[in-house]
């Protein structure tokens, strides 16, 4: 119950931040040892396919009616980077024009799938957008779609609470609808920089 009311917070805190218009440094932050690592220079992207998602079923990044996809790979037990780069996909969601609302989505894999299960990745979901979805599965399967999208990750211990953390990359890709990487955003992109990037690659299509 702590730990969940703890990442609440910051989420809210994070929210907060975003109506205000405030930027949030790129710089990492990290406590309990947590580490933000860089992202590959040229990802190769493709579909995402997990059993687990917070639509209670398997997902698929080909069978969803979205074409255009905000990825963010994290966990929901995350102190700093995921809910404010959740937040930020949140707040280009929100301000997507009437035209473009169910053309786009934003996905967040878990890279913790011993604590994140269905119920869980629901409840972290829903507390940033409806078009937010949260997915996870056994390690083989996030390993081999992390290493498409140039995602570098590490499960380690420390001393707190959490147990251990989930040092990984903290980049935003923007997917196409054929599932190629459109842009790397490095964490700390705010929501107008998000959406600016989506018209670009809207308007050459």
């Amino acid at each position: 119950m702590a730990r969940n009311a703890l990442w609440l917070l910051v989420v809210v805190a994070a929210s907060v931040l975003i109506v205000a218009g405030l930027l949030w440094p790129r710089a990492p932050m990290p406590p309990d040892g947590h580490r933000m690592l860089p992202a590959a220079e040229a990802p190769k992207g493709g579909d995402i396919a997990l059993p687990v998602s917070s639509t209670g079923a398997a997902f698929r990044l080909e069978d969803q009616d979205a074409r255009y996809w905000w990825v963010y790979f994290g966990y929901t037990s995350c102190p700093d980077a995921c809910p404010v780069s959740l937040a930020w996909i949140s707040g280009a969601l929100s301000r997507l024009p009437e035209a473009l609302r169910g053309r786009v989505g934003g996905l967040f894999v878990s890279l913790d799938p011993e604590r994140d299960d269905a119920a869980r990745l629901r409840e972290y979901a829903n507390h940033f957008h409806p078009d937010i979805v949260a997915a996870t599965g056994p390690h083989a399967r996030i390993r081999e779609i992390a290493a498409r999208y140039g995602v570098f990750y590490r499960h380690t211990e420390v001393e707190s609470a959490l147990g251990y953390v989930v040092d990984h990359t903290s980049s935003t890709y923007l997917v196409g609808p054929a599932g190629e990487v459109l842009e790397v955003h490095p964490h700390g992109t705010p929501s107008a920089e998000l959406r600016a990037a989506l018209e670009k690659h809207l308007a050459t299509r």
